[in-house]
């Protein structure tokens, strides 16, 4: 019996040690995630995710756990060194202490990890969804006669600050250039008066949190019970995907990931039915071996190299087609550097966002070249802002507002009304929409409003603060019309 409790009083002092260094790791270096990101994923498979992200977090908190374990061995330690108390009571004092400090991990990884901000998505009921929704399918919306095509690209953590500090950015030199000028030669949504973007608010600040936002103008919600991982995600919204089906689009969405991981293969699915050409695809049909697998799958390179090729297809069919790109290279942890990058910087990152500049430039001004690019429109926007925050901490300009990438190129709608807003991710759904020439009356879809028009948006009805801890909030109306749970 003594032997058991030493056996468990140990068992509990190690699974409290990774709590610990496990939520201290990721508050410092991750600090817009929290519980609700992490049990997303977790509830909804991490299948496809880079092992390389996994091994970089275990490596980096090898010596800290060490080194927690040994000063919270010490004390029982120092009392058994000194034989001031019998060995059973020894025992006991051991057990009681381990589960204190158990509870202890526990307590730090619900205050540091947004706990408070679960019990809210769990036990609070706010009413700003339902009083905001606009239903698309209620919408009678207008496309022109001549359908223009649109290719939509996703770049992993694209945020402005990464962009020179004199044209809106928080760093101190170009370290994009391409996407500087294709920002200030084309349009741009901007909440100040130079480059700028949209802010992520509460339920976009993951992929398919971005994608789905920018979509379909809703967050992602109800991370305890959902139907994320199933053929019916987010099944009462009605999406970019649905819309552009009914008027007879070819859908096809490309990723250098599995599209399973976030659940991102269910939504596409449901959603336009998609086709999925990502990491499983590509193997399955001969462009490459599963072994040859790199980072989260296939490189950017490929990813681009493979784009053209598919959207010559889309091209060549009599209908108009959506392709959407979604990077994967500017991914935490560090990014993946290609053998044919430039180092121009000693910071990995900085090289590798530098190099994703460069291959967007690259394709746009290819398909400029083509002969569909007069009926194409392309968008580019970040799915979020950058995850790994102490990089932009120790680069950025002090009190720098970081916000969303965001450029419209060869839109079908003027540019106006774009400088000095603040708006979300939301508001990109019915803004992508009218750019390429849909008529939207009223202007709103989902909780997004079309920024083309004067419309105001949520956040600047109710600003920042507010509006997140309201989207923070349960909400029975999202639960039954957009997840469709029965109550």
């Amino acid at each position: 019996m003594k032997k058991s409790k030493n056996i468990i009083s140990k068992i509990l002092l190690i699974i409290a040690a990774v709590i610990i260094i496990a939520t201290l790791y990721i508050s410092l270096n991750f600090k817009e995630q929290g519980l609700r990101n992490i049990l997303f994923h977790i509830g909804n498979g991490l299948k496809g995710t880079s092992p390389s992200v996994i091994l970089t977090g275990i490596i980096a908190c090898i010596i800290p756990f060490s080194l927690l374990l040994v000063i919270l061995s010490l004390p029982i330690f120092i009392l058994k060194k000194r034989n001031r108390v019998s060995e059973n009571k020894l025992y006991k004092i051991n057990l009681k202490y381990s589960v204190v400090l158990l509870m202890t991990s526990f307590i730090l990884s619900y205050s540091l990890l947004g706990g408070n901000d679960y019990v809210k998505a769990v036990f609070q009921e706010s009413s700003i969804i339902e009083e905001n929704y606009v239903d698309p399918k209620e919408v009678n919306i207008s496309f022109p006669k001549e359908k223009q095509n649109l290719i939509i690209i996703y770049s992993e953590s694209l945020e402005n600050s990464l962009l020179n500090k004199n044209l809106g950015g928080g760093w101190e030199y170009s370290l994009m250039p391409e996407l500087e000028q294709i920002a200030m030669d084309n349009l741009n949504f901007s909440n100040s008066n130079k480059i700028g973007g949209f802010h992520q608010v509460e339920g976009t600040t993951w992929t398919i949190a971005g994608m789905t936002g920018s979509t379909a103008g809703v967050p992602i919600k109800g991370y305890a019970n959902n139907e994320y991982k199933s053929e019916n995600f987010l099944n009462g919204a009605y999406s970019l995907g649905d819309i552009l089906e009914k008027e007879g689009y070819n859908l096809e969405i490309i990723m250098g990931s599995t599209a399973e991981f976030g659940g991102k293969k269910q939504y596409y699915k449901n959603h336009g039915n998609y086709k999925i050409f990502d990491f499983d695809y590509a193997v399955a049909n001969g462009y490459m071996r599963e072994e040859d697998k790199v980072w989260w799958g296939f490189e950017d390179s490929k990813l681009f190299k493979w784009s053209k090729e598919e959207v010559k297809k889309l091209a060549a069919d009599d209908k108009p087609f959506n392709l959407i790109i979604e990077t994967v290279n500017t991914h935490f942890t560090d990014g993946y550097l290609e053998d044919s990058a430039e180092e121009k910087y000693y910071n990995q990152y900085e090289n590798v966002y530098a190099h994703s500049s460069k291959q967007i430039g690259e394709f746009i001004e290819w398909v400029k070249r083509q002969d569909f690019y007069k009926n194409t429109t392309i968008v580019i926007l970040g799915d979020h802002l950058g995850m790994q925050d102490k990089l932009y901490e120790d680069n950025m300009v002090e009190n720098y507002d970081r916000t969303v990438y965001n450029a419209f190129i060869n839109s079908k709608s003027p540019a106006k009304n774009n400088k000095n807003r603040q708006f979300t991710t939301f508001d990109m759904y019915p803004t992508i929409l009218a750019s390429i020439g849909v008529d939207i009356p009223g202007n709103k879809l989902g909780l997004g409003v079309n920024m083309f028009s004067k419309e105001e948006t949520l956040l600047e009805k109710y600003g920042n603060e507010y509006l997140n801890e309201e989207l923070k909030k349960n909400s029975i109306f999202y639960n039954r019309e957009i997840l469709e749970e029965d109550y």
